[in-house]
């Protein structure tokens, strides 16, 4: 469950140092700030902002953190994503960790959804972390290239048009696309150039900007009908997309 991966941002202080200690859980982390120096056995890793690391159970480290502290985002894969990364023939045992911009822009994202509390943030933050998990499974695997997205990718868009107004989550949407959700992730970025989460906003947006042209129904009721929590979360996401209110968008084609 979404929930078992216990997200969270973490914050060091300037110039602290944390002792030798270990997890009883494994951890797959990214830096969104500052520095981090890590001891592990008789090596040392420099992480800054863009670095993702995997951190198993039950091994010993040691951290200190820059001038200006650091900022990780920290969470839990669940067994399913381990299972996908000893796949990629990554060591875990080694504690592996990979810089790339991948992870800058990710982690910027994910940091962001985390401050965010609208209805999408939920799947948004989980469709991230599912990103985050396929881009270092990548670093132990030959990425294969196409052009054509796959027959099952496509189910998986169809669905979000079809069920554009539902109540969705990443599990459900790869069930349609008979897929497990980090391919999901992966695939669907990576082919339509928009994740999972940013595609349904889209999409509803879309709807909601049809309706106001095409009937005089209350912004309240349409908000409802396009899957938005209430009137000011469609004008905030409209807003965005737009750069008009929902009231301004109607107004200027009527």
């Amino acid at each position: 469950m979404f929930d078992q991966t216990r997200l969270r941002l973490s914050r060091f202080a300037p110039n602290a140092v944390m002792p030798p200690h270990d997890h009883d859980y494994a951890s797959l982390n990214i830096v969104v700030g500052g520095d981090i120096t890590e001891k592990i056995g008789n090596g040392e890793r420099r992480y800054v902002r863009g670095h993702a690391s995997f951190c198993p159970a039950g091994v010993i480290h040691s951290q200190s953190f820059g001038g200006e502290g650091a900022r990780q985002i920290i969470f839990r894969p669940q067994d399913a994503w381990v299972d996908y990364l000893s796949d990629c023939k990554l060591d875990l045992s080694h504690s592996p960790f990979v810089g790339a911009d991948v992870f800058r822009h990710l982690g910027d994202r994910l940091r962001d959804e985390l401050a965010s509390d609208d209805a999408f943030s939920a799947m948004a933050r989980e469709g991230l972390m599912l990103e985050i998990v396929a881009a270092f499974g990548r670093t132990g695997s030959a990425d294969r290239s196409t052009t054509e997205a796959p027959a099952w990718l496509k189910r998986a868009r169809d669905f979000l048009h079809e069920n554009v107004s539902s109540s969705l989550s990443m599990a459900r949407i790869a069930r349609a696309a008979g897929r497990h959700e980090i391919h999901l992730a992966r695939e669907f970025k990576r082919f339509f150039g928009l994740s999972v989460g940013n595609y349904l906003r889209r999409l509803r947006t879309e709807r909601a900007a049809a309706l106001l042209v095409q009937s005089r129904n209350d912004l309240t009721d349409i908000a409802f009908a396009c899957g938005f929590s209430s009137h000011s979360h469609l004008c905030r996401e409209f807003k965005a997309r737009y750069g008009v209110t929902p009231s301004q968008y109607r107004a200027a084609r009527n």
